[in-house]
């Protein structure tokens, strides 16, 4: 996702508005949190290795993991959010693009 975010912002195509521009920066500074969140139980591990305290350890390695689903999320939103503008005005875009995320979110809801 990184990667393809930086190659659309590197050869933005001429059509994209400054909109678009805006929301393509912000969905690649988000990914890029999210990835160092990702990485972070890693690097934890080479610090922290031998562990004094293991359960310390899976609880923030796990924050990280979660707190890095925020901005992955983020930026799926966003970039859905550009595919769809691409062929519907930004509102109507914003709206559709939100759309898998309130169905995942109900479903989360009713999972027990």
């Amino acid at each position: 996702m990184f990667g393809f975010l930086l190659e659309i912002s590197i050869n933005t195509p001429d059509d994209f508005a400054s909109g678009d521009k805006i929301i393509l920066l912000l969905s690649l500074f988000s990914i890029t949190i999210a990835a160092s969140l990702f990485v972070m139980p890693v690097i934890y591990h080479h610090l922290q290795y031998p562990y004094k305290d293991l359960d310390k350890f899976k609880i923030r390695s796990h924050r990280f993991i979660v707190f890095g689903l925020i901005p992955a999320g983020i930026t799926l939103f966003l970039g859905l959010e550009l595919a769809l503008s691409s062929i519907l005005d930004r509102f109507p875009a914003f709206i559709l693009a939100a759309v898998p995320f309130v169905l995942v979110y109900i479903l989360f809801r009713m999972r027990k």
